[in-house]
C-alpha cells in the first residue's frame, strides 16, 4: 500500500516573507501559470515571445503582490518522500482591507496558481478558505483570472454561494479601488454588469459579462476547452483576449484573532 502524504496549508503574514519563500513561489509560477498568447509580441514590442512561459522573478513578485503589509501568502506543500523536503504544490497571494460599504473587510486574491499535478484536487478550494478566514471580519472576496476554475474555487471557499451579477456590478469596482492593487490600479472593467462593452465585440449574442481588461496576453486555448466543457453551468460569458474574469463574492469569515492575521504563521493540513 502506497502512503500518500498530506497536504500542508499554512497562512503566511507579510513580514515572514522571505527571499526563500518567494524563491519558490516563483519557480512554482513559471513551471505552472501558462505561456504567452500568439498576439503578445504585439502587445510588448516584441519584448514577449510567444509559448514561452510567463515567468515572474522574486523581485516582481514583490513589486506586484506585496505592496503592503495588508499582503499574505497562503502555501500548500506536501513532504516529499525523497528528502524529507517539504515541496510547494500551490500558494495564494492575497492582500485585504477595510471595506465601509458591508461593514467589514474585504480580500482579494492577487495570485493563485496549483501544480498541475495537484489540480482539480480542492486545493485551490482550500487556499483561498484558508485566505477569507485568515482575516477578522471578511465580508467580501474577489479575483480577477482567466482561469473559470480559479472561479469556481473562490465560489466553494465563499461557502458555495452562487454567482450573483448585481452584486459584481455593485461592489467590484469598489473594492479593486480599496484593496488598492498597484497592477490592478489603471484596469477597465467591461461588460453588461457595468454597462460597458467593448468595441472589439460584434456579436451582440456574444458579448462579455463580467471582465477586466488587464492587457496579460496569456494563451486561452485551454481555457477556451474549459469554457466549452462548463458552458451549460457558466454565467461570466465569453474570455476576451487581455482580458481576465472578475468575480467578487459575498462571504463570512471565521473570526480570528490579530495574533493569528498579523503575527506567526499558522497551519492545517489535510
Amino acid at each position: 500500500m502506497t502512503l500518500v502524504s498530506p497536504i500542508s496549508y499554512t497562512c503566511i503574514p507579510y513580514s515572514f516573507l522571505t527571499d526563500r519563500i518567494l524563491e519558490k513561489c516563483s519557480t512554482l509560477f513559471n513551471n505552472n501559470y501558462g505561456i504567452w498568447a500568439h498576439d503578445a509580441p504585439l502587445h510588448s514590442n516584441n519584448t514577449l515571445k510567444a509559448g514561452s512561459r510567463v515567468k515572474l522573478g522574486i523581485k516582481r513578485l514583490r513589486e506586484l503582490l506585496l505592496f503592503n503589509d495588508h499582503c499574505f501568502l497562503v502555501v500548500a506543500e506536501i513532504r516529499s518522500s525523497d528528502n524529507d523536503q517539504f515541496q510547494l504544490i500551490g500558494h495564494a497571494f492575497c492582500t485585504y482591507a477595510k471595506y465601509d460599504p458591508l461593514n467589514g473587510n474585504a480580500v482579494w486574491i492577487t495570485q493563485l496558481v496549483v501544480d498541475s499535478s495537484y489540480r482539480r484536487q480542492g486545493v485551490a478550494g482550500t487556499l483561498l478558505s484558508m485566505a477569507t478566514n485568515n482575516v477578522e471580519d471578511v465580508v467580501i472576496a474577489g479575483l480577477v483570472s482567466s482561469n473559470p476554475y480559479a472561479v469556481m474555487s473562490l465560489c466553494n471557499a465563499c461557502n458555495r454561494i452562487p454567482i450573483n451579477l448585481k452584486f459584481i456590478g455593485d461592489h467590484a469596482e469598489n473594492v479593486i479601488r480599496v484593496c488598492n492593487i498597484p497592477y490592478l490600479s489603471h484596469t477597465q472593467v467591461v461588460g453588461s454588469v457595468f454597462d460597458k462593452q467593448s468595441p472589439l465585440i460584434v456579436d451582440i449574442h456574444h458579448q462579455p459579462i463580467s471582465l477586466a481588461k488587464t492587457d496579460f496576453f496569456v494563451d486561452h486555448n485551454e481555457i477556451l476547452i474549459i469554457l466549452k466543457k462548463i458552458s451549460k453551468k457558466w454565467f461570466l460569458g465569453p474570455l476576451l483576449d487581455g482580458h481576465e474574469f472578475l468575480v467578487v463574492f459575498p462571504t463570512s469569515s471565521v473570526r480570528r484573532s490579530r495574533t493569528t492575521s498579523n503575527g506567526s504563521p499558522s497551519n492545517i493540513s489535510s
